[in-house]
């Protein structure tokens, strides 16, 4: 084999870290080609990145630099992670739910063998994680017990279809989530009791709320909708293009939208974007978005295996 070969074979299979675009993108870590990451969350500069055959990466440094974490006993693809300091949870297929306990990931019965597809923290030990087939888990107790609420989705939906739930939020006693036909469910109280918010056509994938009640949420066809009251109602935007938007992130009147084959950006609170061209965002997915409080700038996990931090 041709040393030049060589080299090329090699820079597909070693990992590639903070590698600096002329475009205003920066690859900060790459897998191989059959590679995926699922999610990333950040806990000031401490950062988690999931994804495939069990994949957990750690950076402690705002998202410059990432290496292997620790990792549960599995081969199957972890989908969710949220962390507060010690207290992390993850969540993956067939209902397999992980809790970091002295260092290490400790299985724990979920009570569901539905694929679970995000996990979200809050206060005094509440934990809701949320996925297909209509599946909600509510802990309140960080983990060591769980309930799930009973809806009727003939009365919801108008049809016996039970809904795949993709994103949640916690704030305080309230719960927030959302999936397919466009539905978002709210309790206001650590998930006691639960009212349909909205319902639509295309499903959302993600959504964000900050502190304030301000967010956005996205999802298939380019649906992008916001938020001023905590996520009690819901005003659709116009839509950017018809990319399926997988993630969304916000930072006072900054947005970045990304999905698959796509990405937008915004500076009016969500309501225009602007499509992203640079990097690989054309070709490639991304499933998530985030960013360290440090940094502040959004942090993309997708396809390869690989995290592209962008200014937009």
């Amino acid at each position: 084999m041709k040393k030049f070969s060589i080299l090329v074979l090699v820079s597909l299979l070693l990992p590639a870290i903070a590698q600096a675009a002329p475009d205003g993108s920066s690859l900060r870590y790459q897998g191989t080609p059959h590679d995926a990451l699922f999610d990333i969350a950040f806990d000031g500069s401490h950062g988690l990145a999931v994804g495939g055959g069990g994949t957990v990466l750690e950076s402690t440094d705002g998202g410059l630099s990432w290496a292997a974490g620790a990792r549960p006993d599995t081969e199957l693809a972890l989908l969710g992670v949220a962390f507060q300091g010690q207290r992390r949870f993850l969540v993956s297929q067939s209902g397999k739910m992980f809790r970091y306990e002295s260092g290490r990931w400790v299985e724990f019965d979920s009570g569901t063998d539905a694929r679970l597809f995000q996990v979200a923290l809050g206060e005094n030990g509440l934990v809701v994680a949320v996925g297909g087939f209509g599946a909600i888990l509510v802990s309140r107790d960080d983990g060591w017990t769980w309930s799930s609420p009973e809806f009727d989705w003939m009365e919801i939906l108008d049809d016996y279809v039970e809904p795949h739930l993709y994103a949640v939020d916690v704030a305080g006693d309230r719960i927030t989530v959302a999936g397919e036909f466009g539905l978002i469910l709210q309790s206001p109280d650590r998930g006691a009791t639960w009212s349909v918010v909205r319902r639509g056509v295309e499903s959302i994938f993600d959504f964000t709320i900050d502190t304030k009640g301000e967010g956005l949420a996205v999802g298939q066809d380019g649906l992008v909708l916001g938020t001023s009251d905590g996520g009690r109602s819901w005003t659709k935007h116009a839509e950017p293009g018809e990319t399926n938007l997988l993630g969304i992130w916000r930072s006072g009147s900054r947005a970045f939208a990304a999905g698959i084959r796509g990405a937008y950006a915004s500076h009016d609170g969500g309501k225009t974007w602007k499509p992203v061209t640079r990097s690989d965002i054309e070709t490639g997915w991304y499933q998530a978005v985030a960013s360290s409080a440090a940094r502040d700038k959004p942090m993309l996990v997708g396809h390869r295996g690989r995290i592209l931090e962008m200014d937009e």
